[in-house]
């Protein structure tokens, strides 16, 4: 029996809920910048000192046990605590009260904005100043503190930082496809597509990806952005090429729906980015913590059993 006395090993705390979190391990090591083997480790550790099992070990899964995932719960709960009272009592200075964020207008739209309400309650002594436009910010600029890229800055003296792979995936209302045959990508012809100017190949890469011949990608209506396109779907005016970690929130609510279920990683990924003089920023290290810490989230439910 553990010593009721003693905290158990705060390393193996600290690698159980991330491999938790993330419902795998390879994910784990990289949010720690240690090896996959490390993790394990770690683990096992954990499970010897409080003499439970806390994963099911799966070929290519780790599951947790009923005991493993209360006591996962719980434990990310204490970290947040943990973030929030060091930021509270050491980095909370006003006079770095304002954070100046730079984002593209769907990752404001569909992802940052629905969840900004929990970082100020993080920081509610923090102005946030959150500009967003169709191109991407630039992270050297001085009016920007960070920004939120589709790909990494190749500027001079900047960080970046990778969140989440891009992944493609059509998408529609599920009262347009109700009733309709539709199990292969050639079955999507009779269906309008929907198009984000700034995005022209998206439908064609998935199409090609999955082998179509009937359904021409480059047909169809062309909207402004993306921000409109996913709105037009679940309007059921069309069917939407969509960017998984964007629609999860209409999915859960069941205003769209994942037409094939068959998504395509398109080769490009966000990332967060920022100049090298404000890697220290209090301010800036919390955002991008807590920013991090949302997108595994959003990862972990489109992808409800990620590979270890």
């Amino acid at each position: 029996m553990p010593n009721p006395h003693r905290l158990p090993p705060l390393n193996s705390l600290r690698a159980f809920e991330a491999a938790a979190r993330h419902q795998s391990v390879s994910r784990a090591a990289e949010e720690l910048c240690v090896t996959h083997s490390a993790v394990s480790r770690h683990v096992a550790k954990l499970e010897d000192y409080l003499d439970a099992r806390l994963f099911e070990r799966r070929h290519q899964q780790v599951v947790l046990t009923k005991r493993g995932a209360a006591y996962a719960q719980r434990l990310h709960e204490l970290f947040q605590q943990i973030q929030e009272e060091t930021f509270r009592h050491f980095y909370a200075e006003p006079q770095r009260g304002l954070l100046r964020i730079g984002v593209l207008s769907t990752f404001a739209l569909r992802f940052l904005i629905p969840r900004l309400a929990r970082f100020k309650a993080l920081c509610p002594d923090l102005t946030l100043r959150v500009q967003s436009a169709k191109q991407a910010a630039n992270p050297a600029d001085p009016e920007i503190d960070v920004a939120i890229v589709l790909a990494p800055s190749n500027a001079p003296g900047v960080v970046n930082q990778a969140l989440f792979d891009e992944e493609l995936v059509p998408v529609a209302s599920p009262v347009l496809v109700q009733g309709q045959r539709v199990r292969e990508p050639d079955d999507l012809a009779p269906f309008l597509l929907l198009h984000a100017e700034p995005r022209p190949d998206d439908w064609g890469l998935w199409l090609r990806t999955m082998g179509a011949s009937r359904v021409d990608g480059k047909a169809g209506l062309h909207l402004e952005y993306s921000g409109l396109v996913y709105q037009a779907a679940a309007d059921g005016l069309g069917l939407a090429m969509a960017q998984t970690m964007f629609v999860q929130d209409d999915i859960d609510r069941q205003r769209l729906t994942r037409i094939i279920d068959r998504p395509v990683v398109s080769g490009r990924a966000y990332y967060v980015a920022h100049t090298e003089a404000k890697a220290d920023e209090p301010r800036v290290v919390r955002f991008i913590q807590w920013l991090k810490d949302e997108c595994a989230q959003a990862l972990a439910a489109t992808h409800p059993r990620h590979a270890v």
